[in-house]
């Protein structure tokens, strides 16, 4: 345990209700927060100031992130949508007086052309989020281009839906091979299998305190997946926890997951090659019920929970023994987010505005994110 108490390096304030999501991305010089108004911000981490910031959903956002060029957003109201934006636009200009802002009353589909600057609606799908559960993504092709979502499914409580975003269709939906009761979907994770690039996974914690994890076969070898080609088992279901399942995460080099719960209980699964065994347990408890969010970093050592507490808990992966408590917020914390180990920070060669530094940021009820310097 840190012998000193850490405190934040900064404070960002924009956001006027609670914040339920934030992300790194573009080399981590990108921060990107929802919250329960349904608005979004991007964060310029170089100058810690908003570059754009806008009303994508009339109930909360559940998730948001950045792929390349489109930021895709899964509301409270029951949409999932996906938005172009122009990246160079979100830039700073030298004076760094730059922030673009959009209010529910604007329509996005009578923007102007001229008007880059605002996101632009692309594709809006229908999908369930009446349980809170936030979707997840896999890509199904090596180009990093065609995109699959895994959303709780609309029709069956315990069902995912699986999406192929780029003809905006579902084509397949996961049933669990049991029949008892289990309650809804809470959490998701969705992934290429490590070595067989025709196989899928998803782990899908409930509210019972359950995980299951589903094995998707596209059955044909270049990955073109359709609903006539993809096929699906469930490989097992385990319960860990007493109370609902709150979050999930896996770790980057996939050999383990870690949930969080209304117990508390923090559970980490260690699998096998093959994914086909039940996993082995190690768990730890904690002082304190409710772990809202869990967030293991890129590179697998270290991972971090949200507490109802309102503290932050940073832990060892391979000990689960605590590493320090992170004091700031006043209210409950509701979601995390690392910056990305690069894989070549030990050999000094650096990508063009890359920012290395081990940060973690946490938001949550009193509407204000933190940042953390993290070893």
């Amino acid at each position: 345990m840190s012998a000193t108490p850490p405190t934040p390096i900064y404070i960002f304030r924009e956001h006027e209700d609670q914040i339920n999501h934030l992300e790194f991305y573009q080399n981590n010089t990108k921060l990107i927060s929802g919250d329960a108004e349904g608005n979004i911000i991007i964060w310029d981490m170089k100058i810690k100031r908003p570059a754009l910031k806008f009303k994508a959903h009339n109930k909360g956002i559940l998730k948001c992130l950045v792929l390349a060029d489109k930021l895709i957003s899964h509301g409270r109201d029951n949409l999932l949508k996906v938005w172009k934006i122009d990246q160079n636009s979100l830039s700073f200009t030298e004076t760094g007086d730059k922030i673009v802002e959009m209010n529910d009353e604007d329509e996005i589909d009578e923007q102007k052309d001229s008007d880059e600057l605002l996101p632009k609606l692309e594709k809006c799908l229908s999908v369930n989020s009446l349980n809170f559960c936030k979707f997840d993504y896999c890509f199904k092709g090596e180009n990093n281009q065609d995109i699959l979502i895994a959303v709780p499914s609309s029709k069956e409580s315990t069902a995912i839906d699986i999406w192929d975003l780029s003809i905006q269709q579902q084509i397949i939906t996961l049933k669990l091979d049991i029949k008892q009761e289990i309650g809804y979907c809470m959490a998701i994770k969705f992934f290429q299998h490590p070595t067989i690039k025709s196989k899928f996974l998803i782990l899908a914690v409930y509210e019972n305190g359950g995980l299951t994890l589903w094995t998707l076969t596209s059955n044909k070898s270049n990955n073109n997946i359709s609903n006539e080609l993809l096929s699906y088992k469930q490989s097992w279901i385990i319960k860990e926890h007493k109370e609902t399942a709150l979050a999930l995460d896996v770790s980057m080099n996939r050999k383990f997951a870690i949930s969080t719960a209304g117990d508390n209980k923090i559970v980490k699964y260690i699998f096998d090659e093959d994914f086909e065994k039940e996993p082995l347990i190690n768990n730890v408890e904690i002082k304190y019920s409710g772990i809202a969010d869990v967030k293991i970093r890129s590179d697998s050592k270290i991972f971090a929970t949200a507490g109802w507490d309102s503290k932050i808990r940073v832990f060892s992966s391979k000990t689960m023994k605590p590493l320090a408590i992170l004091s700031y917020h006043k209210e409950s914390v509701y979601s995390l987010a690392f910056t990305y180990i690069f894989s070549h920070e030990n050999n000094n060669s650096l990508i063009e505005n890359e920012i290395q530094d081990h940060f973690l940021v946490g938001g949550g009820k009193d509407r204000k994110i933190s940042l953390w310097k993290i070893y």
